[in-house]
């Protein structure tokens, strides 16, 4: 997420997105939370996601539909654990057994992630290197084939992916792929793990979008990074309270951080490939200009995931 000044944009999202199906990971609270309900408010079909099981997400669907009226069979949840590759693969097979109909996936919203904690993972990887960025790598290429363009007054409209970054990549010493690196616990937010790992996602929606427009352009998908922005919620309930309440001062609040990613996932004109912050193109790493290491990153993610680096999709 990152620490950055607070600007009020003047976007408000208002294109409506009645037919189209959205899938927002981390989405019982904070951004995930409004991108949901904001989804929602549009019209979408909203599959709110994440680990922290059926009360939690409930509770929250039944905020969204009293916020919104909404239907509520607009809204629904599945269970997903970004803590290991395995729990991707049990969200993955859960979907594959939709109905055709009900697994179209208009558009992805990645935002589940985690600002650091001293650890590994079950898959042995550093845990923010692990939720913020290995495990959205192997859920994304897997629904890849469920990614669906939609018919637009005589056009087609590609599907969205969406994933969360933050300005915290930009303070890193470089995209990260030893594996024995990655493989020891890291720090907390303060770490460079953090934005090591926003670093990863970026470097994968450039990947990703440069491999859909050169090898696959009849797929028809756009993908872009966001910064959110700072930003009150329970994203930093790992921090001290005193902490909290500092940043709770000067951070805005989860309707304004989800914009970017509502702007990103609805608007049209928004550049696949891109970084956004504020509802407008924002600069990136240098890091980023690397096209040797972040097909470096590519090959060995798809191979600690068990995927085949030159498909796009896992198998």
């Amino acid at each position: 997420m990152g620490f950055t000044p607070v600007e009020q944009t003047r976007w408000v999202p208002r294109k409506r997105q009645d037919g189209r199906r959205f899938i927002v990971t981390g989405a019982n609270r904070g951004i995930g939370y409004a991108t949901a309900a904001g989804l929602a408010a549009l019209g979408a079909q909203v599959v709110l996601v994440g680990h922290e099981g059926s009360d939690a997400f409930g509770e929250a669907i039944d905020r969204i539909v009293q916020e919104t009226g909404c239907e509520r069979d607009a809204l629904s949840y599945m269970a997903l654990d970004l803590s290991s590759t395995e729990g991707v693969r049990q969200f993955v097979r859960m979907w594959k057994q939709r109905p055709a109909s009900e697994s179209k996936i208009h558009g992805l919203i990645n935002n589940a992630g985690i600002a650091g904690a001293p650890g590994v993972s079950p898959d042995g990887f550093e845990l923010c290197f692990q939720i913020n960025y290995l495990s959205m790598f192997l859920l994304t290429r897997s629904l890849l084939p469920f990614m669906e363009a939609m018919e637009e007054k005589d056009k087609k409209v590609p599907a969205r992916i969406v994933c969360v970054s933050s300005s915290a990549h930009l303070f890193t010493l470089g995209i990260p792929t030893d594996e024995g690196y990655l493989r020891k616990s890291g720090g907390g937010f303060f770490s460079l793990r953090y934005g090591e790992s926003k670093l990863c996602v970026n470097s994968f929606v450039r990947t990703l979008h440069k491999r859909l427009r050169d090898e696959h352009p009849d797929k028809l998908v756009d993908i872009v990074a966001v910064h959110p922005g700072s930003t009150s919620s329970g994203f930093w309930h790992s921090f001290p309270a005193w902490a909290q309440r500092c940043i709770a001062t000067v951070a805005q609040d989860p309707s304004q951080g989800a914009r970017t990613s509502l702007y990103c996932a609805t608007e049209p004109g928004v550049v696949s490939g891109g970084y956004y912050a504020d509802c407008a193109p924002a600069a990136a790493s240098f890091w980023l200009n690397s096209m040797e290491r972040a097909e470096d990153l590519w090959t060995k993610s798809s191979a600690w995931t068990g995927m085949s680096p030159f498909k796009l999709a896992a198998q």
